[in-house]
């Protein structure tokens, strides 16, 4: 395994070290906010729910509970219980702990590939710029960031992301999928909010705090995170300092990728 300062590509940051048959340990790189990026736990609680599992079942859902901020100089420990193997699914929970406690509850479901209808009404690309006439906008050298233009976007809020390094197969492209996934609907929820001046946290001037608290996600089709994807979310509610975003990834070419849904903790500055 591989210490914070070497993880330079998507590949490093889901290496994990086995340390039982069930316990897995992983490590993080820097982040610009200080915590742990919320998308990394639960993509390293993927890949050590997904060592547990046969490689002919592929996950479909996964449903988290962020608990608390983690802390990028401590590894964290992702111990896997395996709930069921059934004859086509199997499930599991995954608890992310730190010296300070669980930081992540973790659920997958995994299903053997089954045969049948695939239906699926694509996204018209034609109405969104793409993303190699747009600007970066990175804030981590794992991956390739473009904001699509409020007024470009044909509703929400829309980002173009891809992870840099080299494709790790398709039976792991859900990895790097669900490590995307956690970017841009706290973006769109947070735009709900009255306060929202285009700045949510990390300064002086953030007129509140935000923090993710439980993500799903459900994947359709395997296709690459390493080819762009857009993200493309919506706020839907805020209430009891709670925003809501709901949004779908789909690949270059229209296709439905995987369906996100996001709650978060958006609460005024103290």
């Amino acid at each position: 395994m591989k210490i914070p300062s070497q993880i330079k590509i998507f590949e490093d940051l889901i290496d994990l070290k086995q340390t039982s048959k069930t316990e897995f340990t992983g490590i993080s790189p820097k982040y610009q906010w200080g915590r742990v990026y919320g998308g990394q736990v639960v993509a390293q609680g993927l890949a050590a729910a997904q060592n547990t599992v046969s490689i002919d079942l592929k996950v479909h859902s996964i449903h988290a509970y962020f608990i608390r901020g983690g802390n990028s100089d401590e590894s964290i420990t992702y111990q896997v219980d395996c709930l069921r193997d059934g004859k086509s699914f199997a499930t599991r929970r995954v608890v992310a702990t730190q010296s300070d406690g669980a930081i992540l509850n973790l659920s997958a479901s995994f299903q053997l590939v089954e045969q049948g209808p695939d239906v699926d009404e694509k996204f018209d690309m034609t109405l969104i710029p793409k993303p190699l006439t747009l600007d970066s906008e990175n804030w981590s050298d794992l991956m390739e960031r473009r904001v699509v233009p409020v007024d470009k976007a044909p509703y929400g809020h829309a980002i173009w992301l891809k992870l840099n390094g080299s494709p790790l197969g398709e039976t792991r492209n859900e990895l790097g999928i669900v490590y995307a996934s956690d970017d841009v609907p706290f973006d769109a929820a947070i735009r709900m909010h009255p306060k929202f001046t285009g700045i949510w946290d990390g300064g002086e001037e953030a007129p509140f705090f935000g923090a993710s608290l439980d993500h799903a996600v459900w994947f359709h089709r395997p296709k690459s995170p390493y080819d762009w994807q857009l993200h493309i979310h919506e706020g839907v509610t805020h209430i009891g300092n709670r925003g809501l975003a709901t949004g779908r990834i789909y690949a270059m070419d229209g296709t439905h990728v995987a369906t996100v849904v996001q709650e978060i903790l958006q609460r005024v500055s103290r």
